[in-house]
C-alpha cells in the first residue's frame, strides 16, 4: 500500500486521484476532513491526522510499503513534521520513502525551501542508518501556482522576478508518472535525487497563455517583494505559518 501525506494540498489532490485510476491501493491521509471525499474516487483508505504528532503518523505508516511525502504548504514546522513522517516510516517498516521536495534547495534562500532541504539532509541520514530506500523529487515550479481564478479578477499576472526570465513550470500529473516509475523500481532509484523540469516560459508567456485560455486579457505586472502580499493575502496575511511565528519573535 502507498501512504500520501497533504493528500488535499494543491499537489495531492491532483497526484491522489491520478494514482488511483492507475491502479495504485492507497491510503491518502490529511488534517482535513474532506479526505475522506477520496473513497468516491477509488482511494482505498484514508485517514485524517495531524502531522505534528508522531503517534498518529506512525499509525498512518502501519502497514505501508511505500510512501510519498508532500509536505505541508507554507508551514514553520515543515522540518519538525519531515523528520517525524521519516522516524515513522523507518519504525513501521515501510521499504521506499519518496520525498517530494523542490528544484535546489539548496541554492534557495526561501524560508519553506531551506525547510525542505533540511527534510533531504535528515532523509539522507536516518535512510543510511536504517536501510530504508529512499528518492528525493525536486520539482520545479508547479502550474498550480498560477492561480488563474484570482489572475482572471485581476487581468494581471503579479510576479517579483523579472519578467522577462525563463523559468520551468512542471506539471503535478507529470510528477505523478514519475512517481509511478520510481515505485516500480525502487531498488533502481534508491538514494537518488532527481531534478524535475519541463518546458521554460517567462511571465509575458505564461500571461498571454492565460489569456488565450480564459478569452479575457491579462497582462503580466512586476511586483517588488515587499508588495507581494497584496496579491496573495491568504499565504501572507494568516496562511503562512511563517509569517505568523514571526509575529511573536
Amino acid at each position: 500500500m502507498l501512504l500520501i501525506t497533504s493528500a488535499c494540498g494543491s499537489v495531492g489532490r491532483q497526484i491522489v486521484p491520478y494514482l488511483a485510476k492507475h491502479g495504485v491501493d492507497i491510503r491518502a491521509v490529511d488534517i482535513n476532513p474532506k479526505v475522506a471525499d477520496y473513497k468516491s474516487q477509488g482511494v482505498k483508505e484514508t485517514m485524517v491526522i495531524d502531522a505534528t504528532k508522531a503517534d498518529q503518523m506512525e499509525k498512518a505508516m502501519t502497514g505501508v510499503d511505500q510512501v510519498v511525502y508532500i509536505p505541508t504548504l507554507f508551514s514553520f514546522q515543515e522540518y519538525v513534521m519531515g523528520k517525524i513522517a521519516i522516524d515513522a516510516a523507518i519504525k513501521e517498516g515501510v521499504k521506499q520513502f519518496i520525498d517530494i521536495s523542490v528544484l535546489f534547495p539548496n541554492l534557495d534562500t526561501k524560508l519553506h525551501h531551506m525547510m525542505k532541504k533540511k527534510v533531504e539532509h535528515y532523509l539522507l541520514y536516518r535512510g543510511f542508518e536504517s536501510h530504508m530506500l529512499w528518492t528525493v523529487l525536486q520539482p520545479s515550479g508547479y502550474n498550480h501556482d498560477v492561480f488563474l481564478n484570482q489572475f482572471y479578477k485581476l487581468g494581471k499576472f503579479p510576479n517579483y522576478t523579472p519578467l522577462d526570465k525563463r523559468m520551468s513550470w512542471f506539471d503535478a500529473l507529470d510528477e505523478a508518472d514519475i512517481i509511478l516509475k520510481v515505485m516500480a523500481r525502487p531498488e533502481y532509484f534508491d538514494k537518488g535525487v532527481y531534478q524535475l523540469c519541463n518546458e521554460k516560459l517567462n511571465s509575458y508567456e505564461v500571461a498571454d497563455m492565460m489569456t488565450e485560455v480564459t478569452g479575457k486579457k491579462i497582462t503580466a505586472e512586476y511586483v517588488d517583494e515587499d508588495h507581494l502580499a497584496d496579491y496573495f493575502p491568504q499565504y501572507f496575511h494568516g496562511g503562512d505559518s511563517y509569517s505568523y511565528e514571526a509575529s511573536f519573535v
